[in-house]
């Protein structure tokens, strides 16, 4: 075999398209009777049976499940149809999408803890990356989901296939010690859930990658085993994939007599499967085989016979080894002009990267041709080397004299440049010293009067509004229930000071920090977007974090009041106006954080009633949100249309 992948895909597609046609038709009609979260599971279902077999049906059924997982109020759910969405996109090649999706699918199980979940969308993941060629991330994904796996111990056979894909990778770099290490690490895992269809798969698989370590005794037993796992399970078509391992192997070790019998078996069952591609493969294998018995005639016919399918199906790797190893079967049978050009239409097809190997094979044919000629060139050529050693030997010994002198000239320059190197460093560090000690000092005094001021701002201002909002209440209630015009003024005035105090507290927070963690930052804006879906109910808050920012990254003390304070006027400015409509269903706010490489993103979404941005005549929340993006050296970028709802966005840079 090839490669190992195709043999998944093929074994999976063989077994399974009519049974899935089945079961899609099932799906169907359960889907008729169904509403709500059961609807979305199927849809998701037949999403995913879709996968492999049509696109874009599997695509269109991700996008009903998620229509419909709106009206739901389970992040789980929401999070299970972005992962078959990303799936979707990832059987289309648009990975862009696939990774957009799979990160949705992952902060939303991060924020519920769902390790199996998480562990599931790295291993997505890794798939992707390795599709993309981004072997690096494609292993540190693979090596989370493992670890996940491995710390639940719930389902066996989820580690050796995370192990199993880690080989994969390394397979693809040529790392064959590395892949035969995870495929023995799963074959283990496999024989400890007794899963044969696991251990049957990955024995072959061993086998194949013992034929490139060219261990072939090994090779021959792991097929063999790898052979009776096949007949047990019925899966009788993929019996000639171990045949030709077996055949290749001893073939190798000069057992040529039973190469030729498990080639000719291989071979038969081939041809009963009609599988061309690996019938041409093996077909050139036994044509070897049979080079070796001097049945040079045999191997010629069974080459071009070989030769002919390769042409026919494109299947150029093998047409390239065919026109190899018929060329040297022709010049073994006597026939030399054959020989040299099918040579000829070897080297058409073959990569330039073996061009050197090329060069040299013409040679030795047209040696045959040419050697009187290519005699009395070496001869000459011979002469014109011995004349120029001669001469490059006296150019040798003025070059090693004049490399002698410049390396003394030069150790003593760099002598001296090291000495004054050593001499500026110090003073550079003097200096250093000096300086940090200076604004260690300024930051200290600075700290000290921030924590003075945040003292008096809780002990004098706190306390006082705290008294007023206290005396505000005993008031209203001992008002006349007559006087409602002031009870409702008293009221007004209440929740203004109680306002205040929060948005006092806030700044208290930030003055009393350095610096303010994106951790910190997160949970401020968390405790704050839980508040206000407290009290809006009909409101469906969404707190979407890219999981790739460190919680450890720290802003100043002013960058963070700023990101919270535009966040928190964003989403009292969309409280206020977005759901004027009381008829309206499905409200929503996102507060969405991603990163990418040199800037965080941030975005606040409605779906509100909208307006007409250049209409409308801004107040001092959007004008204080400006500056305040200013501040942070960005720009606000507001989109709205009418009843299309407000996006509200701006990026600042990442501190390297």
């Amino acid at each position: 075999m090839k490669r190992l992948l195709i043999f998944f895909l093929a074994l999976i597609s063989f077994f399974t398209i009519d049974a899935q046609q089945k079961v899609l038709d099932s799906l169907y009609t359960v889907s008729k009777e169904q509403k709500g979260k059961p609807l979305v599971l199927t849809f998701n279902e037949i999403s995913w049976h879709y996968r492999n077999i049509q696109v874009d049906s599997a695509l269109l059924y991700a996008r009903k499940a998620l229509n419909e997982a709106k009206d739901e109020n389970d992040k789980s759910l929401k999070a299970s149809v972005y992962n078959s969405i990303a799936s979707a996109h990832q059987a289309f090649g648009v990975y862009d999408s696939a990774n957009y999706y799979h990160q949705k699918s992952l902060s939303i199980n991060n924020l519920l803890g769902d390790s199996t979940a998480i562990a599931n969308t790295f291993n997505n993941l890794g798939i992707v990356n390795d599709e993309l060629g981004n072997f690096e991330t494609s292993l540190q994904y693979y090596f989370k989901a493992l670890k996940l796996y491995e710390n639940q111990k719930k389902d066996s056979d989820l580690v050796p296939m995370v192990l199993s894909n880690i080989g994969i990778v390394y397979k693809k770099q040529g790392e064959y010690y590395k892949v035969l290490d995870y495929y023995q690490q799963a074959l283990a895992s496999y024989k400890k859930s007794n899963n044969l269809f696991g251990i049957t798969v990955t024995t072959g698989n061993i086998g194949s990658v013992l034929l490139r370590l060219k261990k072939f005794n090994e090779t021959i037993t792991h097929s063999e085993n790898a052979l009776e796992g096949y007949k047990k399970l019925g899966y009788s078509r993929y019996i000639p994939y171990m045949l030709n391992n077996i055949a290749v192997a001893q073939d190798s070790l000069g057992d040529h007599i039973n190469a030729e019998k498990t080639y000719k078996n291989a071979i038969r069952l081939f041809i009963s499967d009609s599988n061309e591609y690996e019938l041409t493969n093996t077909k050139i294998g036994f044509a070897k085989n049979q080079i070796q018995f001097n049945r040079f005639s045999i191997a010629i016919s069974e080459l071009n016979l070989a030769l002919e399918k390769a042409k026919e199906n494109k299947f150029k790797e093998f047409e390239v080894s065919a026109l190899k190893l018929l060329s040297d079967a022709y010049s073994l049978d006597g026939d030399h002009v054959l020989a040299y050009q099918t040579l000829q239409e070897y080297i058409l097809k073959k990569d330039e990267v073996y061009q050197l190997e090329k060069t040299k094979s013409i040679l030795e044919i047209e040696s045959k041709y040419q050697t009187e000629k290519k005699e009395k060139e070496i001869i000459k050529q011979r002469a014109e080397i011995d004349k120029n050693e001669a001469a490059l030997e006296l150019n040798n010994n003025l070059l090693i004299g004049a490399i002698a002198l410049a390396f003394l000239l030069g150790l003593i320059g760099y002598l001296f440049y090291e000495k004054q190197r050593l001499k500026n460093e110090q003073l550079q560090k003097e200096s250093e010293l000096k300086n940090a000690l200076v604004k260690i000092e300024t930051q200290h005094q600075l700290q000290e009067q921030r924590l003075r001021i945040s003292r008096d701002l809780h002990d004098n201002i706190g306390s006082q509004l705290t008294f007023i909002s206290s005396s505000l209440d005993i008031l209203k209630y001992g008002l006349k229930d007559t006087e409602t015009k002031v009870k409702d003024k008293l009221t007004s005035l209440g929740l203004f000071t109680k306002t205040t105090i929060n948005e006092l507290r806030d700044t208290i927070w930030a003055m009393n920090k350095e610096n303010i963690t994106f951790e910190d930052l997160q949970t401020r804006i968390s405790q704050f977007i839980n508040t206000a879906n407290q009290a809006s109910e009909q409101i469906e808050f969404d707190f979407v974090v890219d999981s790739d920012i460190k919680i450890d990254y720290a802003f100043t003390a002013e960058e963070g009041i700023n990101l919270y304070r535009i966040i928190q006027e964003a989403i009292h400015n969309a409280l206020k106006y977005a759901f004027l409509d009381p008829e309206q269903n499905n409200k929503s706010i996102e507060v969405c954080i991603y990163k990418t490489f040199d800037f965080f993103h941030i975005q606040i979404k409605d779906n509100g009633i909208g307006f007409e941005v250049k209409e409308v005549a801004f107040g001092n929340g959007i004008l204080n949100m400006k500056k305040r993006v200013v501040d942070l050296k960005s720009e606000l970028i507001m989109q709205s249309k009418l009843d299309k709802g407000t996006k509200i966005k701006f990026s600042i840079p990442v501190k390297k």
